[in-house]
């Protein structure tokens, strides 16, 4: 009675995180995108990209400055008695660009930095997507892990209470005794690393999303679709669609302009200004009737030289312009990789799901045949543990394919640029709904 205590309480354990009230994928990713940090830094750096739009696009605006000043005054002549007064002057003025080439590219540069940083706010929450969903099956994995020991120190303790029994009758040998209770030892040390990585992995699940991971679905469906599409077809598709790539070509777009704004700063700049003065002061401060008077005119500016600053400012934005090119070959060869590895893994990994079923069948006879055998003295118990020991790691084997071709899977959604809330919303039914 003893020995299936252990095992009552691993059922009951697993139960209750997994079957009950579980937590699904889905709520793990909304949790995500509402308290991620790293997703909510790029929120602010888009907002941040905005405001430069913003900025740049004020230099071409009407620019209206009011200013008002009062003076108290001393006026002392030559040969005449000194006199104080005070006095005032207000002065509204208004400037409207008329012609602005090098502000005109700087706002080009800021709208293309602006879709730049949208751009790496969808290339986060893709890849937190993806981080939610590899570390969430991490959790299921470690589950299926203690659920798989467990039942193999059932197996274990049917067989070593058995033994022992016969071992009291002089049936069996000691060895046979000795190598169970060795075996099932060993057993308890796996147990212990398997519920240990399965606290971390919920803690980093937590991390993640933000939420207290206590219980969570498991995986209910045991075939998928196949990979569709081709591998070039998926490399291609990644280069064109990629997030983060799609930003870098927006780097150099942003990266080209600054080049044609520094280069516009040798062009004329032209003005259309207006002002009115109110004033009871001339020059100098000198007491006069208080006069008023409008202006209206086109201010021309054209620099001549300001020590090499036009010059640097090109080489600077040239060079920026030459980064961002190489970053983005670099990315591109980057991506390109990772998206033909996820695609052969996924491959792979689905052809895996079929093979270690097949495995699996095939070792439930073995095990089988070799419990006969051994009944029948034509083995050794060490032949049937070694047996069970196959067959229990072919069902780990089993579990973790299809594991890693949700992964896969989702990998070459994430490296592909096509991994949506829906694309969530699928893999969320694939799992077991708590009641």
């Amino acid at each position: 009675m003893r020995a299936r205590a252990p095992r009552l309480l691993l059922l009951a354990t697993l139960a209750l995180p997994f079957v009950a009230h579980a937590q699904s994928l889905v709520e793990f990713y909304r949790g995500a995108l509402e308290s991620n940090p790293v997703l909510r830094a790029r929120e602010f750096g888009v907002e941040q990209a905005k405001a430069q739009e913003q900025l740049a696009a004020s230099r071409l605006l009407p620019q209206v400055v009011a200013s008002a000043n009062y003076y108290w005054n001393d006026y002392r002549e030559a040969g005449l008695a000194a006199r104080q007064y005070d006095g005032s002057r207000t002065v509204l003025q208004a400037r409207q660009a008329l012609l602005d080439v090098a502000s005109y590219f700087k706002l080009q540069s800021a709208r293309y930095t602006l879709a730049q940083s949208e751009q790496q706010h969808e290339a986060a929450r893709m890849t937190l997507a993806g981080d939610v969903v590899e570390r969430y099956l991490a959790v299921l994995q470690t589950a299926d892990e203690i659920e798989n020991v467990g039942a193999e120190k059932e197996a274990i303790e049917s067989q070593m209470k058995r033994l022992r029994f016969m071992r009291e009758r002089q049936l069996v040998k000691l060895t046979d005794v000795l190598e169970v209770e060795a075996y099932y030892q060993g057993l308890l040390t796996r147990e212990i690393e398997a519920r240990s990585a399965a606290a971390v992995a919920l803690e980093r699940l937590r991390e993640t999303s933000g939420l207290a991971a206590e219980r969570v679905a498991p995986l209910a469906r045991s075939s998928f679709a196949p990979v569709s599409g081709e591998e070039q077809q998926w490399a291609s598709d990644a280069v064109r669609t990629n997030p983060n790539l799609t930003a870098l070509q927006q780097a150099i777009e942003a990266a080209s302009k600054l080049v044609e704004s520094g280069r516009a700063e040798h062009m004329p700049q032209v003005a259309l200004t207006a002002s009115k003065t109110n004033s009871d002061q001339g020059y100098d401060n000198r007491l006069t009737p208080p006069y008023s008077v409008g202006t209206v005119g086109v201010q021309v500016n054209i620099p001549l030289f300001e020590g090499g600053r036009v010059q640097a400012t090109v080489r600077d934005a040239s060079a920026r312009l030459g980064i961002a090119r190489e970053q983005y070959e670099g990315a591109r060869r980057e991506v390109e990789r990772d998206t033909r590895t996820a695609y052969l893994n996924a491959r792979a990994s689905y052809a895996r799901i079929d093979s270690t079923g097949a495995e699996v069948h095939a070792l439930e006879n073995v095990v089988a045949a070799q419990r006969t055998s051994y009944e029948m003295g034509a083995t050794t118990i060490v032949d049937v543990l070694i047996a069970q020991r196959r067959l229990f790691k072919s069902r780990s084997e089993q579990f973790k394919a299809r594991y890693d071709y949700i992964r896969d899977f989702t990998t070459l959604r994430v490296r592909a640029g096509r991994l949506t809330d829906q694309d969530i919303e699928e893999m969320d039914g694939w799992m077991a709904r708590g009641r």
